[in-house]
């Protein structure tokens, strides 16, 4: 599930002046086993590694659907290490965020210079980003020249005399709800996976992992293998590994009456608070309607709306302070002055990774919005997709930062004690254990088997931005199923740690 506030701006400045990109030079392209063409390029840039290779380009299901993606191999051992993908929610929220900002081989400087992440996760995994739903990103349905709106981020077609760039032109209906994005994210991991090994012949894997920060589909992942499995539907066989779910919204109704207490209670002294009043009232309306038409999603984006405005934005309204991270003040947009949004809109980068697009912004607004207006946030099926996972052979993890407010841990952790599946009560009398690299803390974390909840310590919502090292090493634990809190021992059905219960 998505966050309930990614901080959209309302007026983008775009600092670097734009042009209209030429077309992409040496494009390689290669038609999979389901008739799913990919074109694609090897950058060369971003992993410098020597021997380690990335390709990145579009993954093209139809005539008008073109997904941006980028692919790094692991920088060891890429022939047998797992394929993750990665996932920024939002929803409308680039994947690029994660590649350059947070978890991706390297980070950009004020010189537009790359410079190589240590704490990459294709340390131990070969690495996979899209840009999805379509609109986001470089991601697009089909492409128009002009000139954009700087309020509504929306395409006006100009002369193209006049032109001051190319972008996507936003329709924001064809994917308005993560069970829709769900199934297209799907498509594009089934054209990926057949494009293997053509497109890298190292790898050979069907080991898959997702993880996602404020996103929640992988249910329908999971249905359709059992499809594959049983000769219902072709396609590539994945076997699941882990779903990790950084600082997600699982289920409102049970998250956000922790708001006001983590307003008050928080390790930081700092306090704001605001009446819920109403809102779990008007999550019940919701969840009551078929959440299928177009009057069931006016009545949960109501719900949404009311709750966003009246419990989840309280640091921004009362206490001016930034709703991702609590210590410091608000900021009307997180991504102003992340050199990397323009090293995207160099035209050397844009031929080395075969697209013909500016960059505009890491959030898609007119996506966000489609989804805001659908009110799917409280839906109840997320927790429902979880739960069922919790039954079924997946490591899950859940990660907070302990300074985010706007998806913060007390709403985690009671989701996460909430959960109904066979192992809930076995859950909740695991103890919270030190989270421990190289003898220091980082965290504390309670686990029962596969199922384990972190809290990162000093970190906002983008924990693998603010802690790199801890989160680089518990993705390490997690992929090798073990314990998260000292990586030692192998995770058995009744692996349990103990220590204090909150």
């Amino acid at each position: 599930m998505w966050g309930p506030s990614e901080a959209i701006p309302t007026n983008i400045d775009n600092n670097c002046e734009r042009q209209v990109p030429t077309s992409p030079t040496g494009v390689k392209t290669l038609v999979t086993p389901q008739n799913i063409t990919i074109r694609y390029k090897e950058p060369r840039i971003c992993e410098t590694t020597p021997g380690v290779n990335s390709y990145a380009g579009y993954i093209d299901l139809d005539a008008d659907s073109h997904t941006f993606f980028w692919f790094f191999e692991a920088r060891h051992n890429p022939k047998d290490a797992p394929i993750t993908l990665w996932l920024n929610g939002g929803p409308g929220a680039d994947s690029m965020i994660g590649l350059f900002d947070e978890l991706g081989p390297c980070s950009i400087n004020e010189d537009l210079e790359t410079v190589l992440n240590p704490y990459s996760w294709n340390e131990v995994t070969n690495l996979l980003f899209i840009s999805q739903p379509l609109g986001v990103g470089f991601s697009y349905s089909t492409e128009g020249l002009g000139t954009l709106d700087p309020f509504t981020m929306l395409l006006q077609e100009t002369w193209p005399t006049n032109a001051k760039g190319r972008y996507p032109v936003v329709d924001a209906s064809l994917i308005s709800t993560t069970e829709q994005a769900a199934v297209a994210a799907w498509h594009i991991v089934q054209g990926f996976f057949g494009g293997l090994p053509q497109l890298d012949a190292k790898v050979k894997t069907k080991e898959f992992h997702l993880w996602t920060e404020s996103y929640v589909f992988f249910n329908y992942f999971s249905q359709q293998n059992e499809m594959i499995s049983t000769c219902k539907l072709q396609g590539t066989k994945l076997n699941f590994g882990t779903l990790g779910l950084i600082s997600p919204i699982i289920d409102a109704a049970v998250q956000y009456p922790q708001h006001p207490e983590f307003a008050i209670h928080n390790t930081y002294g700092i306090k704001a608070y605001n009446e819920t009043g109403g809102c779990l009232d008007r999550i019940s309306k919701c969840r009551q309607t078929s959440m299928s038409t177009p009057a069931d999603y006016a009545i949960c984006a109501d719900a949404t709306n009311f709750c966003d405005n009246n419990v989840a934005n309280v640091y921004m309204d009362i206490g001016n302070r930034d709703a991702q991270d609590i210590r410091i003040q608000l900021l009307q947009d997180h991504y102003a002055g992340h050199h990397w949004i323009d090293y995207l809109n160099l035209a050397s980068t844009q031929n080395a990774i075969g697209v013909d697009l500016n960059y505009t912004h890491p959030i898609a607004r007119a996506v966000s919005r489609a989804f805001g207006n659908t009110g799917e946030l409280s839906f109840p099926n997320f927790r429902q997709t979880l739960e069922k996972l919790l039954t079924e052979n997946v490591r899950v993890a859940m990660v907070f930062g302990d300074a985010d407010y706007l998806c913060n841990w007390y709403g985690g952790e009671a989701v996460s004690l909430a959960l109904d599946y066979p192992h809930k009560k076995d859950f909740a009398k695991a103890g919270y254990a030190p989270f421990h690299i190289d003898g220091e803390e980082y965290g504390e974390v309670r686990q029962y088997s596969n199922f384990s909840f972190l809290r990162v310590y000093e970190s906002g919502h983008k924990v693998p931005s603010y802690q790199p090292k801890a989160s680089l090493e518990m993705f390490r634990r997690t992929l090798q199923g073990v314990d998260v809190a000292e990586g030692k021992i192998k995770i058995c059905d009744h692996y349990s740690t103990s220590g204090k219960k909150t």
